[in-house]
């Protein structure tokens, strides 16, 4: 079951995310246009998998529109998935283009649970941890680094930039077995 609540979760996040909603709520989908493009399910599974996100709390259904059901995540669904994109990072192969994706951080003692959320997801995201609030990665990941700040309302504390060279690279290289 977690392959089909991770897909649905997917396509309502992205599909969320990539239009604004005409319905006054940027972050309100149609169910229906969610999950109509998964194969591989029966219908029966697909609303267990929709009514188990809304056991955990992870989906809510906002109203009804024309016949449809309008739903949008929770903060809760929304961080499972970045939680599923950061976990994906640490796995992504793929030819290199030879920059460094570089983020640093000075998240006060005031948010110090956000900013060890924050360590902890970028270590699970297979960063290099060049410093203790300075962390590298080879491929891009300045949506996963943007949505996690704006969700957490922590954007003023982070920073993002796209490096050609760093001093110690080769060293660097070989952790992610990049040539």
């Amino acid at each position: 079951m977690n392959k089909i609540v991770e897909e649905i979760l997917w396509r309502i996040y992205y599909a969320s995310s990539e239009k604004v909603g005409r319905h006054g709520d940027a972050r309100l989908i149609l169910l229906n246009d969610a999950i109509k493009g998964i194969h591989g399910f029966t219908s029966k599974q697909l609303i267990s998998a929709v009514t188990d996100l809304k056991k955990q709390k992870l989906l809510e259904k906002k109203k009804n529109y024309e016949g449809s059901i309008l739903v949008s995540l929770t903060e809760k669904g929304i961080l499972r998935v970045i939680n599923f994109r950061f976990r994906r990072l640490g796995h992504k192969k793929g030819k290199w283009d030879g920059k460094w994706r570089m983020v640093a951080f000075d998240i006060p003692n005031s948010h110090r649970k956000d900013r060890n959320a924050l360590r902890y997801r970028l270590k699970m995201g297979g960063f290099y941890e060049l410093q203790e609030s300075l962390f590298l990665h080879p491929y891009d990941c300045k949506k996963e680094i943007d949505d996690f700040a704006r969700l957490f309302n922590l954007e003023k504390y982070i920073r993002f930039g796209l490096l050609n060279f760093i001093d110690n690279q080769e060293k660097i290289k070989l952790r992610y077995k990049l040539s």
